[in-house]
């Protein structure tokens, strides 16, 4: 494993002792091994490092792995619910719930941490800039090209990002599977921010992604249950502790 002057970080913690310190491992443009950062006493260690420079931060992801734990145990649990809502399903709903559940197993959880990242904003004040204590990972690379279309949709998958235009232009060329809602779809930000966008001819409201965002097309809502609500809350989370994969 390579070795870099070292860093990293703890979130959302009292304040670490002096002598306390963090490790981070860093997975710069799509890198499957890591480089170590070690010994860095605040987040602002980490951002300013020489080499992280160039960093497109908004799509920067930093992981604690207590909380990746959890975040893959809570993964497990919602591919378990999908998978018996399909075996309690007929025909093309199972088949819809089904597709979701295989883009769900692809992807790639974490512990995520949502703070910003960005290096002015790590400055601007000690409550940007915690104290780095544990173990951590950080996924930086370049800016991305594409965005994200998934969930109960035709043809999930990356398509280019097009500034300008709006979430429900992106969906356009895909059809709607069984039980999908039609309304509104949500997008994750590459900061993990999720914001619903009304997509319908009678509700539609000009929301642009930015590139490296996730459109989401999740489950109607249900008149006498709340199960389906729940579920797309679920996914949602999901995808907003992703890896990035550009």
């Amino acid at each position: 494993m390579n070795k870099l002057p070292a860093l990293f970080l703890t979130l959302g913690m009292a304040a670490a002792p002096s002598w306390a310190s963090g490790t981070v491992d860093v997975y710069m443009n799509g890198a499957t091994q890591p480089k170590t950062l070690a010994d860095a006493a605040r987040l602002i260690d980490l951002v300013e490092q020489p080499r992280l420079a160039g960093s497109w931060w908004p799509g920067a992801v930093i992981a604690a792995q207590p909380q990746t734990a959890v975040a893959l145990q809570q993964k497990q649990a919602l591919l378990s619910r999908l998978a018996t809502l399909a075996a309690r399903s007929n025909g093309d709903d199972a088949a819809a719930i089904n597709a979701l559940r295989q883009q769900l197993q692809a992807v790639r959880v974490v512990g995520r941490q949502f703070i910003s990242l960005d290096p002015d904003q790590v400055r601007a004040g000690q409550l940007n800039n915690p104290p780095l204590e544990g173990k951590y990972s950080l996924w930086v690379g370049p800016q991305p090209g594409t965005v994200t279309l998934f969930g109960l949709i035709s043809r999930p998958g990356k398509v280019a990002f097009t500034p300008g235009r709006d979430i429900a232009s992106y969906l356009d060329d895909v059809s709607l599977l069984s039980g999908a809602g039609r309304s509104d779809a949500w997008v994750i930000y590459p900061d993990g921010r999720t914001e619903k966008a009304p997509v319908a001819y009678w509700n539609k409201r000009h929301v642009e992604p930015m590139p490296g965002s996730t459109i989401f097309v999740g489950f109607a809502d249900a008149l006498w249950t709340t199960q389906y609500d729940e579920l797309n809350a679920d996914v949602l989370r999901a995808l907003a502790q992703r890896i990035p994969e550009e």
